[in-house]
């Protein structure tokens, strides 16, 4: 009996502790970089890029070569996507639209730039996770579609303007 209550102790004294080497250590899983892969490749829209007929337009407003960097997250490594998200944000948090130029200095275009710069800052590329792992995805998808709509706009602006003059 002695031995029984002994061995049932140990027990006891093994399992409270494992359970508190659980609590105190919890496993954390982390975030399937072949899946946010599979995601970029598969399932973000293509992005548009900008008329090379009309660089000399697009090229008076400084800005556009941040804005031109976007679409290299498609070409990213899964892993290090949130340093480029982190890099770009910073720099797009600079872009001031009263210094568009031109002809592109229009309601359309400005109205899109604001969509787009916010689609960048909202996404939160610090804290990639299992919890946010879907809204993460989502933005991604919005930063793609409020870029396009950036470009199809800034395209045609330019295109009607050379079929005015």
């Amino acid at each position: 009996m002695n031995k029984f209550l002994s061995c049932l102790s140990f027990l006891f004294i093994f399992l409270s502790c494992s359970e508190n080497i659980k609590k105190s250590n919890p496993v954390s899983k982390s975030i399937d970089y072949s899946n946010l892969s599979s995601f970029i490749n598969d399932s973000l829209p293509d992005f548009k890029a900008l008329d090379q007929n009309y660089n000399e337009v697009f090229n008076l407003w400084k800005d556009v070569e941040i804005i031109k960097k976007t679409p290299d997250i498609s070409s990213s490594d899964p892993r290090t996507l949130i340093y480029f998200l982190e890099s770009l944000s910073q720099e797009v948090d600079k872009i001031n639209e009263v210094q568009i130029t031109g002809i592109l200095n229009v309601p359309q275009i400005i109205g899109r730039l604001r969509v787009y710069k916010t689609d960048i800052l909202k996404i939160n590329s610090n804290k990639i996770d299992l919890q946010n792992f879907r809204l993460f995805k989502s933005n991604l998808k919005e930063i793609t579609l409020s870029y396009n709509a950036l470009i199809n706009m800034m395209n045609k602006v330019a295109k009607d303007n050379d079929k005015e003059l």
